[in-house]
């Protein structure tokens, strides 16, 4: 049904923006490819009112053969912009597709725009496969911090898109935000709401999930590498609100052939 509504879209704004296989793209779409990177730097910690969170870094790049681009337009009676995707064509002209979603700015330490729901953090069990907990992160200010390695074909040598969408300008109404070629966007896990809560979650191994464009709204030409996971170990806790130490033991990349699961580790050495 999606599908059918983003081509129902793109038909209506006088073009046609095909699929891709394989990462390979015709009819004249330059389309990204978001490709998610396991979480890494994960560790566990104390948060307000006793609770006990699992942070983690998390990083997203574009592989594809065209830039991300994300176009945020509001009025100013409205909090959260509409957004189109700016689509590159293989003649340089460019389509803009309406996107489901919206950007929103964010206050309290953030103070700048962000794109609503771009990636998703779940705590799975290994085995199963059964959601544990989930992180509630809502928002993200994405652009093309790091070159991915190994490099991609096409990459920029400076990248076009990197702001600070629009760092304590909350009158704006307009915002453009996305991913160059060859890019990839990251979030500290110092940063707000790179969490896990896992304040009754027991001790023993688990998956961190990360899955990128969750509920598949962008155009992008590759949907086997959304996501990636990585193994770990919580250990036991000392007491109630103690820190448990959390080990990494396996980072686990997006497999083609199941890109709507969690790539789940194997549950022993």
């Amino acid at each position: 049904m999606l599908a059918g509504l983003i081509a129902a879209m793109v038909v209506a704004l006088g073009a046609v923006v095909t699929a891709a296989v394989g990462g390979v793209v015709t009819d004249g779409g330059l389309l990204p490819d978001l490709h998610q990177l396991p979480p890494y730097g994960i560790s566990a910690r104390t948060a307000p009112h006793g609770r006990v969170v699992l942070t983690f870094a998390s990083a997203v790049g574009n592989g594809g053969q065209g830039p991300l681009i994300l176009n945020g337009t509001r009025d100013r009676r409205r909090s959260v912009m509409t957004v189109t995707q700016e689509i590159v064509q293989t003649d340089g002209t460019r389509v803009r597709v309406p996107i489901a979603g919206g950007m929103r700015y964010t206050p309290s330490g953030h103070n700048h725009w962000h794109f609503l729901q771009f990636d998703a953090f779940e705590l799975r069990d290994p085995v199963g496969g059964a959601l544990v907990s989930e992180g509630h992160k809502v928002g993200f200010c994405l652009g093309s911090r790091f070159a991915m390695e190994p490099p991609v074909p096409g990459a920029p040598a400076v990248p076009a898109i990197n702001t600070n969408c629009g760092r304590f300008l909350p009158g704006l109404t307009r915002m453009r935000m996305g991913i160059d070629v060859g890019y990839a966007d990251d979030y500290a896990a110092y940063l707000e709401f790179q969490y896990i809560d896992i304040t009754h979650v027991p001790a023993g191994r688990y998956v961190v999930v990360h899955r990128a464009d969750p509920q598949k709204r962008l155009v992008v030409g590759d949907r086997s590498d959304d996501v990636a996971s990585t193994l770990i170990e919580i250990g036991a806790r000392a007491g109630r609100g103690k820190v448990p130490s959390v080990t990494t033991l396996a980072e686990c990349a997006a497999t083609s052939g199941a890109p709507d699961q969690p790539c789940v580790a194997t549950a022993g050495p």
